[in-house]
């Protein structure tokens, strides 16, 4: 997870960001940047691109699946079976979610610096 101090360096990247604003990891991360908004990937094709094992890329996807920022489809094959497949959301989205993610964040330190007042008053 990246910290506050890392998202206000001069240096910080957009992987710094995500990784601050939804809690994630760099292998996360990876996982994110492997997948478009267009084409579903299955966690084999998501395993392959970013070089890691099916486990670590299965709990990357949930994660971001939990974040929102994600998407998991359900297909039925026609044979039998189903497999999932994942996708980013569209960039538009994403930038309504970090917004909101942002309003949350000075929300809660509105409230904390508050208490911080009347704890330090004693």
């Amino acid at each position: 997870m990246g910290s506050f101090n890392q998202i206000l360096d001069e240096n910080a990247t957009c992987r710094d960001m995500f990784e601050y604003f939804f809690d994630l990891s760099p292998a996360d991360v990876a996982v994110l940047y492997s997948l478009d908004n267009e084409t579903g990937a299955t966690l084999d094709d998501v395993a392959v691109k970013v070089h890691k094992d099916r486990t670590t890329v299965f709990r990357s996807l949930q994660r971001l699946v939990g974040t929102g920022i994600v998407t998991k489809k359900k297909s039925i094959l026609e044979k039998g079976g189903y497999y999932y497949s994942y996708s980013r959301i569209s960039k538009a989205k994403i930038v309504e979610l970090i917004n909101n993610r942002e309003g949350e964040f000075h929300s809660v330190l509105q409230c904390l610096l508050k208490d911080m007042e009347s704890e330090f008053k004693k």
